[in-house]
């Protein structure tokens, strides 16, 4: 089962294969901050301190919101619009 660490809170949820990134934050217990909930505003972004290997990779239109907030999409990701497939995943919020 796939495990989410949330810092700087430094908790961790289990998750199911394919959860959102946000529904793991909130599984964790964290609020994640997020504004539009379909890829498109770049407010639920976070960086991915361990296991980008164990997410989806980023579609087209992820990668266009991450450029337009200048966020490199080797370590920053978008909450509402990614999965995690499998593994063990760290990230730290950034707002």
């Amino acid at each position: 089962m796939p495990k989410v660490t949330i810092l700087p809170a430094n908790v961790t949820a289990d998750v199911e294969p394919g959860e959102l990134l946000i529904e793991a934050g909130e599984k964790a217990g964290v609020e994640m901050e997020a504004g539009c909930f379909n890829c498109s505003c770049g407010t639920c972004v976070i960086e991915v301190v361990q296991g980008m290997a164990h997410l989806e990779e980023p579609t087209p239109e992820e990668l266009d919101v991450l450029d337009q907030w200048n966020r490199d999409p080797e370590k920053y990701r978008l909450t509402c619009c990614v999965r995690v497939k499998s593994g063990e995943v760290v990230l730290r919020q950034v707002h």
